[in-house]
């Protein structure tokens, strides 16, 4: 079946995947999708939707009337969901429950994309590399304990006639991300550095955690054509996002220096140093490479570039303001 007509809500798109979802879905669509967004707090073309509202869920839902809703609702950073342990179950756990029974009740056809985390898998991480999908959940704090909760609401659901997929990606990187993350962290203080707006001296946390890292466009992109096949998968079905490779941080670090012509100490700061970090994290895609015949499309080396001319530009326009 091929559904000319869709209708996508992104619950959640003010934020640095929503931003480069939204562009990858108007390319792939263009005038075949009517793509409506919504945030927390509106603005930039979003529209105001808060998951706890009810009333205003509902109503979205009996207006729009979606075809495919993409949920990516949710705390962003680990560290984060650690100091607001309250905020990060409401929005993992419990405003997942609430979207699956509104949908089942106003637009039971709608197909529910749900992102969870590679972070779901926590501890098993360490004995299966890479990690597959049937591979056992033991989340090791706050953040990855909630996302690995509202999976199973989802998954749940699914038995009760809710269609959807449950979205696993692992560490993803890219232009626009926030500063709390290790890489755009690292690729601002060279960009400041350089521009003789800090010392060049860089500090860092653990360098010695080995991810699987994808660039967001790629991860975007899954999402993009899981909408598009949605008719040909099975209701349930759990995909990692991923790209089966992992890469030591110290490693993704030189390669950020080696963007610049300046001399670059590190320097590791103990309030960067997280509690409870894997020390690695690899994610196996087979299931969703066979399903959509999807591969990621940028290498690390040009993620890293498009991040360090990002973080440039970003720095210049910082001090010119």
């Amino acid at each position: 079946m091929v559904m000319k007509n869709r209708r996508i809500l992104i619950l959640g798109a003010g934020g640095f995947v929503g931003q480069h979802l939204i562009r990858d879905l108007q390319t792939r669509f263009g005038a075949s999708a009517d793509i409506v967004a919504t945030g927390r707090q509106g603005g930039s073309g979003l529209i105001a939707l808060d998951l706890s509202d009810d009333a205003a869920l509902r109503d979205m839902l009996s207006n729009l009337k979606p075809t495919h809703i993409v949920n990516l609702v949710g705390i962003a950073a680990p560290v984060e969901a650690h100091e607001k342990p309250a905020l990060a179950w409401e929005l993992h756990a419990i405003a997942p429950q609430r979207l699956g029974h509104l949908i089942l009740d106003i637009v039971p056809h709608c197909w529910l994309l749900h992102v969870g985390s590679g972070l779901v898998y926590g501890r098993t991480a360490l004995d299966l590399s890479p990690i597959v999908e049937n591979a056992i959940l033991s989340p090791v704090d706050t953040y990855g304990v909630t996302k690995a909760a509202g999976d199973l609401v989802v998954g749940a659901l699914a038995e009760e006639g809710l269609r959807c997929l449950r979205l696993r990606p692992f560490n993803h990187i890219g232009p626009d991300q926030s500063e709390r993350f290790a890489i755009p962290s690292f690729a601002l203080q060279i960009a400041r550095i350089e521009a003789g707006l800090q010392p060049p001296v860089l500090k860092t946390g653990s360098l010695d955690s080995v991810r699987d890292v994808l660039d967001v466009r790629d991860v975007v992109a899954a999402y993009g054509q899981l909408i598009a096949q949605s008719e040909q998968l099975t209701s349930g079905s759990i995909f990692n996002i991923s790209s089966g490779t992992g890469w030591e941080m110290s490693v993704l670090l030189k390669k950020l220096i080696s963007n610049s012509d300046l001399e670059i100490t590190v320097e590791p700061e103990p309030t960067r140093q997280r509690k409870n970090d894997l020390p690695k994290l690899i994610g196996d895609a087979s299931a969703l490479r066979s399903a959509i015949s999807w591969a990621p499309k940028y290498s690390i080396h040009q993620t890293l570039r498009d991040i360090m001319k990002f973080s440039r530009e970003l720095t210049r326009a910082t001090r010119s303001s």
